[in-house]
């Protein structure tokens, strides 16, 4: 448990610093993803004082929490003294995971099939998770894990795929976390298998139906976060 607990503890200082907003790409059909509508981040807990001002000015209105349970208790409530007035989405990905103390894989290759087991095991959790970017009355969205960059990451792979934005942009919105996680750089092909999943399937909407998520809801989702250039 303690050994868990350093791992959680170390993984969530870079919160703060890998908090950001998505958006400003112009995607595969020309429409510009809207800017400052979707954040990320990682545990917000470990916010600096300057930025836990700044998250708390944005006006967001939903909050997503992908950690597990056990994580939370670790760490300590995500939003109550933050955020106390956003709407709170619990969507754990990986409970088993840290029941068994196990951490994240370290080579690229196992990583990225990591990434889509990630997915394919918890189908009806990310159906749930990219079904509130098709409620207008949602936004403005944060969502997060404990370091901000593998669930969170995955998360916005699926979310960017959803509005058809190039694959080059995903990959290069990922990397920027490495700029936090110095010690642990992951290389462009760490999301190889992931995309190769979902041309496996047909491309996204197929993909996506297979989760759970209906082409009217990955309509919505467009919709609400893209915009004629």
């Amino acid at each position: 448990m303690e050994g868990l607990r350093d791992f959680l503890v170390a993984a969530s200082k870079g919160g703060g610093r890998n908090f950001r907003t998505i958006g400003n790409w112009v995607n595969l059909e020309g429409r510009r993803v809207l800017r400052g509508r979707v954040f990320r981040s990682g545990h917000l807990g470990t916010l600096a004082d300057d930025l836990r001002a700044e998250v708390a000015a944005l006006g967001l209105r939903t909050v997503v929490t992908l950690q597990t349970q056990q994580e939370i208790e670790i760490l300590g409530d995500p939003i109550a003294a933050l955020l106390p007035e956003a709407r709170w989405e619990h969507i754990p990905i990986g409970d088993r995971w840290f029941q068994t103390g196990s951490v994240l894989p370290d080579d690229t290759s196992s990583q990225g099939k990591f990434y889509v087991s990630m997915v394919r095991d918890h189908a009806g959790e990310w159906t749930r998770f990219l079904r509130l970017f098709a409620e207008a009355e949602r936004y403005s969205i944060l969502y997060h894990c404990t370091a901000g960059r593998d669930r969170t990451g995955v998360a916005t792979v699926l979310l960017l795929e959803t509005l058809r934005v190039p694959r080059e942009e995903i990959v290069a919105d990922y990397l920027l976390s490495n700029e936090v996680f110095q010690e642990n750089v992951q290389e462009p092909a760490v999301l190889e298998p992931l995309f190769e999943a979902i041309d496996r399937s047909g491309g996204i909407e197929r993909f996506l139906g297979e989760l759970g998520l209906r082409r009217r809801e990955i309509h919505s989702i467009r919709a609400n976060l893209t915009s004629e250039e």
